[in-house]
């Protein structure tokens, strides 16, 4: 079961990936906006669009390992098992590049 910040119930495992294939296209949106307003800007901007980005991060990284983590019992297909490890994928290296842009947003 998964507790989530937002809201006030738990999700099973089935409810959770349910919760994240239906709100990938708005976050993955979001956080690729971020993404590239950070890479594309400078100081106090770019600043502002990393936390943003961490922040619109924060609750798809911990339902996606929350998903892997569940995968075997949720039964899940290839696809849908490549498609949240490339996630997961994408979204640590966002994470990693973000925290670098706040380490100096100069640069």
């Amino acid at each position: 079961m998964l507790k989530s910040g937002c809201m006030a119930r738990t999700l099973t495992a089935s409810e959770a990936l349910a919760w994240y294939f239906k709100r990938r296209p708005a976050f993955v949106k979001n956080i690729c906006w971020h993404v590239y307003t950070a890479g594309s800007r400078w100081g106090t901007t770019r600043q502002r669009h990393a936390e943003s980005a961490l922040d619109a991060m924060a609750d798809p990284v911990r339902v996606n390992a929350f998903l892997l983590q569940h995968a075997d019992a949720l039964a899940l297909d290839t696809t849908t098992r490549e498609a949240l490890e490339n996630d997961a994928a994408e979204m640590h290296a966002y994470t990693a590049r973000m925290r670098t842009y706040l380490a100096n947003p100069w640069a």
